[in-house]
């Protein structure tokens, strides 16, 4: 998941002119109220006798343990006029209590920034309205992207980039790997808290025997340079993700790659391997599609949320038991949750709700860089919370396109 932009509030102005005409006057649409999580934006759809209404914002919401929670990413700027520093730190806020917690913070420029102060003492970092070098001797800037959430669970892949030069010559170092997070207690962990010490360490062991597979047979062919990085490259099993096929979990091993000069889009990932259902999958099934890529479907008491996917458009639609219909309105693909705000969800939280989707609507495309859902490491952080924006030298950063690169096994 990437930060809101243009093509995310181009999908809001469309999902707001789908809804605002979608309610059928001769039949009286069924009662319902729901979120829907697609990429990095959450939309409330509300239903009742007067309509349907459909509203959109820049913002990713997880649910654990009954409660509401905003996640999403802020940048850590520690520049100096001719040093780029910008890492990120990953947050959770709970919406009821309105308090931030960090779930994981890059540590990689900090450090450098912190030898680059002790190594230039006279040297003053920059202020928050002052630019740094259009060309800088260091430029170090570290990404977390959030993949996916899974009730606690924060599937991410992380990003550092540190390119340097002295002159004519130059050099760069890029690394990236995965991780998932317990949001709970903003620690990374090991397929085996899934699935239990026995199975994680059988797909452990299976993805590292297809890693050593697929690297021997690339160094069969690769430049005597090449097969030296090739074998430095070792198997991580804590560098996972948790993806969905079929309402089912897997797990998705990816190989922590370094590299000198381009940088990587994504961490080469292995084939896909089930897990085991425990009873926090079986709570997060009702949030997953049912049904085919195209035609996706989330029933809830005697009404059915469908959405058609076409392309990278999702087109909602609610239907009650008798088979009628209501469109919703059109989002972005895919639509990765459902959330029914039902009985067992009180006053407190739908109010709180209401307040953040009303904060979130202020955002600048710029604002925010979120992701599904994933919380943020330890200590409580309010003052991140008036300052998610990205920051003013955020350009200078390395664009990145996400792609999946999967290697065959």
């Amino acid at each position: 998941m990437t930060r809101p932009d243009c093509t995310a509030i181009r999908w809001f102005a469309l999902a707001l002119l789908a809804g605002a005409c979608a309610a059928p006057r001769k039949n009286p649409a069924p009662n319902a109220d729901l979120l829907v999580s697609a990429g990095d934006s959450t939309y409330w759809v509300t239903s009742d006798a007067s309509g349907v209404r459909l509203r959109g914002v820049p913002m990713v919401i997880a649910r654990v343990d009954g409660r509401f929670h905003e996640l999403y990413v802020a940048d850590d700027d520690r520049s100096f006029p001719d040093a780029l520093f910008v890492g990120q730190r990953l947050y959770s806020r709970d919406l009821v209590r309105g308090d931030s917690v960090e779930l994981m913070a890059d540590t990689v420029v900090p450090r450098l920034a912190t030898e680059y102060a002790n190594a230039h003492p006279r040297v003053a970092p920059l202020a928050p309205d002052e630019d740094a070098s259009d060309d800088p001797s260091i430029n170090a800037t570290a990404d977390i992207e959030l993949l996916d959430v899974h009730g606690p669970y924060v599937s991410f892949e992380y990003h550092s980039d540190v390119e340097t030069h002295d002159g004519a010559r130059r050099s760069a170092v890029h690394r990236v790997r995965r991780g998932v997070l317990d949001s709970r207690t903003a620690a990374p962990i090991r397929l085996a808290a899934l699935v239990g010490e026995a199975e994680g360490a059988r797909a452990e062991s299976v993805a590292a025997r297809r890693w050593a597979l697929v690297r021997d047979s690339l160094a069969a062919t690769a430049p005597a340079g090449a097969r030296s990085r090739l074998a430095a490259i070792a198997f991580d099993p804590r560098s996972f993700s948790i993806e969905v096929a079929d309402r089912a979990p897997q797990a998705v091993f990816a190989i922590p790659s370094e590299s000198r000069g381009e940088s990587p889009s994504s961490a080469p990932t292995l084939s896909p391997q089930p897990m085991r259902e425990g009873a926090w999958w079986s709570a997060l099934r009702p949030q997953l599609p049912a049904g085919p890529d195209s035609l996706r479907r989330w029933s809830h008491d005697s009404t059915t949320l469908v959405a058609q996917i076409e392309n990278e458009s999702a087109r909602l639609i609610l239907r009650d038991a008798t088979g009628r219909e209501w469109k919703v309105g059109v989002i972005a693909a895919p639509v990765q949750r459902v959330v029914w705000l039902d009985a067992t969800v009180d006053a407190a939280t739908r109010k709180a709700l209401q307040r953040a989707f009303s904060d979130a609507s202020l955002y600048s495309e710029s604002t925010r860089i979120a992701a599904s859902p994933a919380p943020a490491r330890g200590r409580a952080v309010r003052a991140a919370l008036a300052t998610r924006g990205p920051s003013p030298r955020h350009e200078h950063r390395r664009a990145r396109v996400p792609r999946r690169q999967r290697m065959a096994s």
